[in-house]
C-alpha cells in the first residue's frame, strides 16, 4: 500500500473551508470509477486554516493515476488559494490493529 499525504497551510480559516468544500464537491465523483483507493480529509479544529489529505493506493500506476486527476482538477484551486503545501509519500511498512468502518 502506498500512502501520500498532503498538508495544505491557507492564509485564513475561510479559504481553507472553501478548499475542503471543493473536494467534498469534486470528489465523490471523480472517484466513482476508481476502485482500491481510499481518500479521507482530515479536519483538526485547532488549526482551521489547515487542511489534510490522506491518500492509500494500492500500487504506483494507480497513483499516477490519481495524481493526475488531482492536476486537472483540483491543482487549479491550489494554484488560486495559493495554500503553502507540503507532501509526504511512502509505502506501508507495518500496520496494526484494525477498524471498522
Amino acid at each position: 500500500m502506498i500512502i501520500k499525504i498532503f498538508i495544505r497551510t491557507f492564509p485564513s480559516a475561510e479559504e481553507c473551508e472553501l478548499f475542503e468544500s471543493i473536494l467534498q464537491t469534486r470528489w465523490p465523483s471523480l472517484l466513482e470509477a476508481v476502485s482500491n483507493v481510499r481518500f479521507r480529509a482530515i479536519k483538526n479544529d485547532q488549526t482551521p486554516h489547515v487542511s489534510t489529505v490522506i491518500w492509500e493506493f494500492p500500487d504506483e500506476e494507480t497513483q499516477h493515476m490519481i495524481e493526475k486527476m488531482i492536476v486537472d482538477n483540483i491543482q487549479k484551486f491550489t494554484q488560486t488559494l495559493s495554500p503553502k503545501t507540503m507532501s509526504v509519500t511512502g509505502k506501508t511498512l507495518m500496520t496494526l490493529g484494525s477498524l471498522e468502518d
